[in-house]
């Protein structure tokens, strides 16, 4: 069974455990890797927690889709005001790859920023702390066009204002500086790039997207005393190294050797971006490399 396929039985089988006329199925970040399902009640307008698509579908065994379906109906137990998640200081970062997610983002009214090869969209993401739960419930909500209305934002001023929202208290984030990170980033690809000890991973909640919080990137930046260059790779971990003593061309083909070898393996969802990005620890912007180059030879015809 396909992806898809699976995504629409899934549907269709948690659609026998709901009342329709009060409860109603949605997918968050629709035609992304980052896809959620959770249920809405529209009386009073609630939302349950959500759980991500892709994950269920690893999870899922031939013939258990019944059983799956039941035991993800007692996650959805959990639920919460959609008014109180969806406010302008719980909004994050994601990004998805621009060609496969454009038009449904468009589709569901989601507002986007095109950077290189990715769309860059928001989500709402309200953590609840519960002394009954282990760890924090997590709630998300599209952010959407009505949204930037109600705000009186364009959809560049939000990305400019979110972006300095503090990372640390929104978002889980891991910091890999070990000697390993190289084979935890890129596995039997790790050892095509130089043993320079200069390189950091990054994983995030919000996957890839972290690239785009200036904070962290500037952290590293301040330790290698350098400008960046940024690595997305899957869906949701970056590398990262000093500009200097890089080739942009061997990392830009470790990116995409990376890409390739996902798909031969089956690998899914497969990455989101081709591209090596730049940081700019001065102006705090990040830009595909290949973009600045071009413009920095062309100044000096």
């Amino acid at each position: 069974m396909t992806y898809e396929e699976y995504k629409q039985g899934l549907i269709t089988e948690l659609g026998r455990h709901i009342d329709e006329e009060q409860q109603r199925l949605i997918v968050i970040a629709e035609g992304t890797d980052n896809e959620e399902i959770a249920l809405e009640l529209m009386q009073p307008p609630v939302c349950s927690q959500s759980l991500s698509i892709h994950s269920l579908y690893r999870q899922w065994k031939e013939g258990e889709l019944t059983a799956q379906a039941s035991s993800i109906c007692d996650y959805f137990e959990k639920k919460r005001a959609i008014e109180t998640i969806e406010q302008l200081e719980n909004v994050t970062i994601w990004a998805a790859n621009f060609e496969k997610a454009a038009e449904k983002l468009e589709g569901n009214d989601i507002p986007y920023l095109p950077v290189g090869d990715m769309a860059v969209y928001f989500q709402f993401f309200d953590e609840v702390y519960d002394e009954d739960e282990q760890w924090p419930l997590d709630y998300k909500r599209p952010v959407q066009n009505e949204h930037l209305k109600q705000w009186g934002l364009t959809v560049q001023e939000l990305f400019d204002k979110v972006k300095y929202f503090d990372m640390n208290e929104r978002l889980q984030t891991v910091l890999d500086e070990s000697r390993a990170v190289l084979t935890h980033t890129l596995g039997e690809l790790g050892g095509t790039l130089p043993d320079t000890k200069d390189y950091y991973g990054v994983y995030s909640e919000n996957g890839i997207a972290i690239m785009f919080y200036p904070e962290g990137l500037s952290e590293i930046s301040r330790r290698l005393d350098d400008d960046l260059y940024v690595m997305p790779l899957s869906n949701d971990k970056i590398l990262v190294c000093p500009k200097s003593g890089h080739n942009l061309e061997t990392l830009q083909n470790v990116v995409k050797k990376s890409c390739e070898m996902d798909k031969r393996a089956e690998v899914f969802p497969v990455q989101v971006s081709n591209m090596v990005f730049q940081f700019d620890a001065g102006s705090l912007a990040i830009q595909p490399a290949a973009q600045i180059e071009k413009k920095t030879r062309h100044k000096a015809r």
